[in-house]
């Protein structure tokens, strides 16, 4: 055997014993926790009780699911159950609630964190985001809203559509009515200077028949902010409007009043345009909107669509409710002391120097008291129709 065999097969011994002994060292996945060892958490509200704070949790119970639709569970139990702990802490909250519980909180599929109003309003949302941000199984993609009255209670709601109530919230947070917010958006804002944060506001809505009671969710208005505290609530009209300034508009419908009648239409496109102006030493913003809209239904089964006037007027009117809408809900974030549109950040992009050395320090005392200069114009681009209006008579 040569000298360069021998070699090799030293070599290939101490290889072997190296490998051999890291194998040793190695001793698998100490931390693993087997999957029935652990509570999966898809929905988390946060509510004051006194002086502390009230965390929930909802969580899937897989043995209740069976094979029913809706909300329902095997022997009509729910497929869910809301566990509940208070602390002077969120962390202190949930530290309780898993000292109860049999199995490990985990936190990595929570879809939906709801907070409520009594929270919101008094002490914020700043320390419930705080103590989520700091948990290693966070979501940044996880929303957040806050509810009408107490957080648990729209957790346990009593929803058919979906199994989970926590799927409807989510779901309803998605959709047409609203904004999407999530937790990073929500940090995002809350660390702007010149911008307030605004949430979802999600209420809670029985029905009412025989045989046939449900609960379901409706997201339809906002909660403004300012310093990480609830201001006041956008709903209705002034909603819409908030939704056009925040350019998140989707498909929506407006109820129009013309010629003693009733026109539905629908918003199918919108561009908002915000421009900060500085003259004379003073601060103000013009806001252009221009939507598209198709006729949904008509009421007036005699309007005569083929005269470009009756058109114009239509679109006047759309264009005229677009502006009330927007001084709405900008009249609402001034009262509220919100700038949840960002208008100071508007203001930081345009002029720099300006703002930092004018209006950056006194915007919270600045803002409510600035103008803007609305205006709107609409394009009727469908008329909803292949031909004359159904119900129109022959002359």
């Amino acid at each position: 055997m040569t000298n360069t065999v021998m070699k090799i097969n030293t070599l290939n011994r101490v290889l072997s014993v190296i490998c051999l002994a890291v194998l040793l060292l190695l001793t698998g996945c100490w931390d693993r926790r087997e999957i029935n060892d652990v509570a999966f958490v898809l929905a988390g509200g946060a509510d004051k009780e006194g002086d502390l704070i009230r965390i929930s949790v909802l969580i899937p119970l897989t043995g209740n699911m069976g094979n029913t639709g809706g909300g329902g569970g095997s022997g009509g139990q729910k497929p869910f159950t809301i566990k509940t702990e208070t602390g002077k802490t969120v962390s202190d909250a949930v530290s309780k609630l898993q000292y109860r519980l049999p199995r490990h909180l985990f936190f990595g599929h929570r879809r939906v964190i709801i907070i409520g109003e009594e929270l919101a309003r008094t002490e914020g949302i700043e320390t419930v985001i705080d103590a989520i941000t700091r948990t290693p199984e966070k979501r940044l993609s996880t929303f957040i809203a806050v509810s009408e009255g107490k957080a648990i209670d729209l957790l346990n709601a009593n929803t058919r559509i979906e199994r989970f109530s926590a799927e409807s919230i989510r779901e309803q947070l998605q959709s047409e009515t609203t904004a999407r917010i999530n937790l990073k958006e929500a940090v995002c804002k809350l660390i702007t200077v010149g911008e307030d944060v605004f949430l979802p506001y999600v209420q809670k809505v029985k029905t009412n028949i025989k045989g046939q009671g449900s609960e379901d969710i409706r997201s339809e208005g906002f909660v403004l902010f300012h310093d990480g505290k609830m201001t006041g609530k956008l709903e209705g009209a002034s909603a819409i409007g908030f939704r056009l300034l925040n350019q998140s508009v989707r498909d929506y419908d407006e109820t129009l009043h013309l010629d003693g009648n009733y026109l539905t239409v629908t918003i199918n496109h919108a561009i908002i345009s915000i421009k900060p102006i500085v003259k004379n030493g003073e601060l103000s913003y013009r806001i252009h909107s221009k939507v598209k809209a198709s006729i949904s239904e008509d009421k007036n089964q005699e309007r005569n669509y083929d005269y470009s006037e009756q058109r114009k007027r239509i679109e006047q009117s759309i264009a005229q409710n677009i502006v009330h809408n927007i001084n709405l809900a900008l009249k609402e974030m001034q009262q509220n002391n919100s700038d949840a549109i960002g208008f100071g950040l508007k203001a930081y992009l345009a002029y720099p120097q300006i703002w930092t050395k004018t209006y950056r320090k006194d915007w919270d005392e600045i803002f409510p008291k600035i103008k803007f200069e609305v205006a709107a114009e609409a394009n009727l681009f469908r008329l909803g129709m292949s031909s004359e209006n159904l119900g129109r008579k022959d002359h």
